[in-house]
Formats: C-alpha cells, sequence, structure tokens
C-alpha cells in the first residue's frame, strides 16, 4: 500500500511541474542575493545558488536582490537590483536543435560576457533597439521609464542599433559608451572623460564598472574599474599655438646701472 501511495504521489508532483522544468537547463545561478525569482509558464521560483535556469525564463529582482547566471557554454550574465530580463532562446534548445542565444534586458542594469557560443548566434534585445557581439564584455543600463538603453563597453566588439534603423552603430575602444533611443541610436563618449553628473549618472547607471565587489570573481571584468575612476582627460594649457604671454618683459638695467658694474663689478 505504501508503495502504491509513493507512485500517486510521484505522478502527481510530475503532473504539476511545468514540462520545460524536467529538460536540460540552459544555465545556473552561480550567485544569488534575495529577493530574486524566476517565472516560467505562469509558476514563479525563488532563485538560490545551484538554481537551474531554463529557456523561457523572466528573471525579476528587487532593491536588493542580484542573479549571476553561468550558461552551459561559459556565457555569464548578471541581473542587478531592480532589473527584469527574459530568456528568449538557448544556443541548444530544450530538443537538442541548434539555436540562438537571446535574451530579452527588459528594466534596469546588467553584465554580460560573451561564452563558446558562435558570437553571430547572440543577440540581446532592449525596449528600443538591439545589441549584437562579438566576444565581448560590456555592461547594458535600460531606463525603466523610456526603455532607452545605454552600453558600457569593456572588451571587444559591441554592435547596436536603433529599432528601425538598419546600420550597425560599433564600440570597439575600451570605455566607449553608446545609446538606443527612440528610432536613433548615438555614441555618447569615453566614460572616462566623463566628469560632474554625467560620471554621477555613469556610476549609477553601470554599477559593477564603478563597484565590482557585490561579484563572484569570475564576473569581473579586468578594465572595468579605470572607466569611472579615472581622472578625466583635461588638456594642457596654452592649447593656442598663437598664444602669446602677457606676462611683462624682463626689466632692462639703467646707464647708471651699466655704469656701477663696470667700475665696481657685479653686486655679491
Amino acid at each position: 500500500m505504501r508503495k502504491l501511495i509513493s507512485i500517486f504521489a510521484v505522478a502527481a508532483l510530475l503532473a504539476a511541474a511545468p514540462a520545460t522544468a524536467w529538460a536540460a537547463a540552459a544555465g545556473s545561478a552561480k550567485g544569488v542575493k534575495q529577493d530574486a525569482a524566476a517565472a516560467l509558464e505562469g509558476q514563479t521560483r525563488t532563485l538560490v545558488v545551484g538554481s537551474d535556469i531554463f529557456i523561457g525564463d523572466e528573471i525579476n529582482t528587487d532593491a536588493k536582490g542580484q542573479v549571476q547566471v553561468l550558461f552551459a557554454d561559459n556565457t555569464k550574465l548578471v541581473v542587478g537590483p531592480n532589473s527584469s530580463l527574459k530568456i528568449d532562446d538557448y544556443l541548444l534548445r530544450n530538443n537538442g536543435d541548434p539555436g540562438k542565444f537571446v535574451v530579452d534586458m527588459l528594466s534596469g542594469s546588467f553584465r554580460f560576457a560573451t561564452g563558446n557560443g558562435p558570437k553571430s548566434s547572440y543577440q540581446i534585445n532592449t525596449p528600443t533597439g538591439t545589441i549584437g557581439v562579438r566576444g565581448t564584455h560590456f555592461e547594458v543600463w535600460v531606463f525603466p521609464d523610456t526603455g532607452f538603453a545605454r552600453i558600457l563597453r569593456d572588451d571587444g566588439t559591441v554592435l547596436y542599433k536603433a529599432l528601425g534603423e538598419k546600420e550597425w552603430n560599433v564600440l570597439d575602444d575600451t570605455c566607449e559608451v553608446g545609446e538606443i533611443g527612440d528610432g536613433q541610436s548615438q555614441l555618447l563618449g569615453d566614460a572616462r572623460d566623463s566628469t560632474g553628473q554625467e560620471r554621477a549618472d555613469y556610476k549609477h547607471e553601470f554599477r559593477y564598472a564603478d563597484n565590482q565587489s557585490p561579484l563572484l570573481r569570475a564576473f569581473w571584468f579586468i578594465e572595468s574599474f579605470e572607466c569611472l575612476h579615472k581622472a578625466p582627460n583635461v588638456p594642457s594649457f596654452p592649447t593656442n599655438p598663437n598664444f602669446q604671454s602677457k606676462a611683462p618683459p624682463p626689466e632692462q638695467p639703467t646707464i647708471y646701472t651699466k655704469w656701477v658694474i663696470r667700475a665696481f663689478g657685479p653686486k655679491p
């Protein structure tokens, strides 16, 4: 009788669980700060270290939440506090067919590093555009109110364009910042040259470039700290090649001084 009851109990659990949960996971959570949750097929589960991440998962964090995900191909993804992201596709789908790596960064802060998959297979969507990668480390901030996205490049090449644009913009220098707006994308410049409020905004948006300590070392970027902590490149003065000093010319000796020097020699 106990065996019969156990069989029925297992069958009930299998029936209640979503089918995707029994397929191969796309990745796993290596670092989690609560609260962070994943929603799949109408069911929400709290994420903890070691939790499996599946195609279709929508990951959401609160003000103190954070998730560091390592995918099977060694792709690394960080979902920061007050952020939302959905995993649309993965390089190896649940049925074994080859796919693409597609995620939707819906709102908040993210850090991303490509893994061993074909670089042309990576696609990152934002509410206002698309990001493509070519072997890359970068951070993304998606404004919650407008859906605009800003990208801070750390290494490799980042492609980005707004919805409706045909040509890609390119970030290929360390600390370059690009923005995807409403129908238009643009290069904002080098974060190391930012000052004042602009520097403060970047530190808020690219939180892990400002401080990597909340992350596991495997999710650190080597040159990231320099982008928001190096002093701006202030030009030296004068910058005008025709500049001439207005300082008074050195005082010329008077006739009396010249006579004294000839008669008695220079003053000791």
